[in-house]
């Protein structure tokens, strides 16, 4: 039974990371938007929106058009957060006593970015494949990403510490 409470807290803590690499992420996105548009990626439908859709025409007709708007816009922003924590947790699992923070955060941050932006973004036809965009649509998501990494490891491993002492 130790072992399995000893998983749990740590994925709990990759989580707590991922938390913490998501809100540095979506402020670097926030200030791209601002004053870096030409680096946004070039999206079709943002990807919660689109899950949240998917997920809809599985619903009966007369189920689908109940759904209130404010319930789709909370979960697609879950469905981003949730990507977040996820990743988070995969690194605490695959790490349990974490790593050089800057090593496993660039790590990190390159696998995430690589699952979306190589593999089920343009898989779903969210966005083109990156060869085909211009370089600061492609080079500032894969920054924002190691931001991302760098903050989970950094904020999972500072967790870490605290717990075992």
């Amino acid at each position: 039974m130790k072992h399995e409470s000893d998983v749990l807290m740590r994925a709990a803590m990759g989580a707590a990371g991922g938390l913490a690499g998501t809100v540095a992420i979506q402020g670097l996105m926030g200030a791209s938007q601002r004053w870096l548009p030409e680096a946004l990626p070039p999206v079709r439908e943002e990807p919660g929106q689109f899950m949240v859709e998917q997920a809809e025409r599985a619903l009966p007709p007369s189920i689908r058009r109940r759904v209130p708007d404010t319930a789709e816009q909370v979960a697609a922003t879950a469905l981003g957060l949730g990507y977040g924590l996820t990743f988070g947790a995969l690194y605490a699992l695959a790490r349990p006593r974490g790593g050089p923070t800057l090593r496993d955060g660039v790590v990190l941050g390159a696998a995430c970015w690589a699952a979306g932006y190589l593999g089920w973004l343009p898989a779903m036809g969210l966005m083109p494949p990156v060869w085909r965009q211009r370089a600061p649509q492609a080079i500032g998501p894969a920054v924002e990403h190691l931001v991302y990494g760098v903050a989970t490891v950094a904020t999972y491993d500072w967790l870490r510490r605290r717990a075992s002492s």
